[in-house]
């Protein structure tokens, strides 16, 4: 996963990840923001000069919020044939976006780790993104959320679930 907050990920990085992984995920903040003089953030777009721009073929996922995607031309690097796929969001009472998008993002690559495939990924996503955002700080899950949320007839996916969860709080150092 290439992954940042801006500006930490070369251009030389990503290729020698694309060179050495059988899959690369890339939360698009990393490539197209920077910093002003004054710690703002701002968004550069991801143009041919960019040093990454010829890399995009090579990434499998690319996460872009809609803030992004205005930077991008999204049919340029979009490669699913039916380019969009809608997955409901989570209700959620936002406290603190920070973080959601890792959460999001962690939560869909350990689905699709353990086996889930796009769609059903996103969707395990979508439900740790919206746990994150509705609290301050690092996120707590409760694991007893999964049992609600997915009720006990589907038992093996609260385990893929579960599981995500682990591969999630590993990479976010996350607490239970």
């Amino acid at each position: 996963m290439a992954v940042g907050v801006g500006g930490e990920i070369l251009p030389e990085t990503l290729e020698k990840m694309v060179d050495n992984c059988g899959a690369i995920f890339v939360d698009i903040q990393a490539l197209i923001r920077v910093f002003d003089t004054n710690d703002r953030v701002k968004l550069v777009g991801l143009i041919k000069e960019s040093g990454f721009y010829h890399l995009l073929p090579c990434v499998k996922f690319l996460k872009v919020s809609s803030e992004e995607a205005l930077f991008m031309d999204m049919e340029k690097v979009r490669q699913w044939k039916d380019g969009k796929i809608k997955i409901e969001p989570f209700g959620a009472n936002q406290m603190d976006p920070t973080g959601g998008g890792d959460s999001f993002l962690g939560g869909f690559v350990g689905a699709l780790v353990h086996g889930l495939g796009a769609h059903d990924a996103a969707f395990v996503g979508n439900f740790f993104g919206s746990l994150s955002v509705a609290q301050i700080g690092l996120p707590k899950f409760d694991l007893r959320l999964l049992q609600v949320c997915f009720g006990t007839s589907y038992f093996s996916e609260i385990l893929i679930l579960l599981s995500c969860l682990s591969t999630l709080a590993t990479v976010l150092s996350l607490t239970f």
